[in-house]
């Protein structure tokens, strides 16, 4: 018997497969802006180029984005407004890419132009709550924050590297914030090292936590615990604390050096719980 089964020919499926959602936060505003080389400058950190993706040549929509007003944030405060008056594409060659850079301009007298700043957001979509920093504290009330920081990084889980075990914390960077609900707010990065001259080690831990008006120690929300070789460490830093949107949620803005360039995240309270909402792709070489 014939056994030969004709072929029947399908026809082409109409359904197109869409890329990943981006988890940028749209109350943010259309993109994130990042302080560059002077204060008239700013990378345009797209949206759209998370962590899983790569960041190739980016065409910032020149139209979206002309005359665009933004919120420039240092210092824990509002430090001034601008406006982009124009933009200049990324670069690439075969092994370093850069974000687009936006110029600026500023209006007569406004003191963003003289003053250092952070990271900027569209106008209205950022307000800043009144921040401390443990360098500008009373010394007295800076060894008392620096203990309970080191406190809560020695009661965290995951202490898994018997090699840091006994030595000191070490309080890199801390920050305190008044939020609207009248908690506080603690962001602060601490290290351990291991000083041996052939192999130095470090332990980062990036941390927030909180503590409403009635408690008295702070309670950890969201750690990140980075361990290797000191010179090739991947640095998570805090660089700002704003309050975004209308519910004006609670957001730390984080920029990791994994060496040769920058990537950038947000971590924000959402519905009472610390996530890391988004991160942007690696810019570098």
């Amino acid at each position: 018997k014939d056994t030969v089964v004709p072929s029947v020919s399908l026809p082409e499926s109409s359904v197109v497969v869409k890329p990943d959602a981006s988890p940028w936060d749209s109350s943010a505003g259309p993109a994130l802006f990042v302080a560059g080389s002077t204060p008239t400058e700013a990378f345009l950190i797209a949206p759209q180029y998370t962590h899983t993706t790569a960041l190739d040549s980016v065409q910032p929509d020149s139209t979206l984005l002309r005359s665009l007003r933004i919120d420039l944030f240092g210092s824990g405060k509002k430090v001034g407004t601008a406006r982009i008056s124009s933009m200049a594409a990324s670069t690439r060659t075969d092994s370093c890419r850069t974000w687009p850079i936006a110029r600026l301009e500023f209006a007569a007298g406004d003191t963003g132009s003289t003053q250092p700043w952070s990271v900027a957001f569209e106008s209205g979509h950022a307000s800043e709550p009144v921040i401390d920093s443990i360098e500008g504290l009373p010394t007295a009330d800076s060894a008392k924050l620096a203990a309970d920081i080191a406190r809560i990084a020695s009661a965290l889980p995951g202490d898994t590297s018997a090699v840091f075990r006994g030595l000191p914390f070490v309080v890199n960077k801390a920050w305190r914030a008044r939020l609207p609900n009248g908690q506080t707010l603690l962001t602060a990065v601490v290290v351990r090292n291991v000083n041996q001259e052939a192999n130095p080690q470090q332990e980062r831990i990036l941390l927030i936590a909180e503590r409403d008006s009635a408690a008295i120690r702070f309670t950890p929300r969201y750690t990140e615990r980075k361990v290797g070789l000191e010179e090739t460490l991947e640095t998570s830093d805090p660089i700002a604390i704003v309050l975004l949107g209308v519910d004006r949620h609670p957001t730390v803005i984080i920029a990791r050096d994994a060496g040769n360039g920058l990537s950038y995240a947000l971590v924000e309270r959402i519905a009472g719980v610390w996530q890391r909402r988004w991160a942007s792709a690696y810019a570098g070489c």
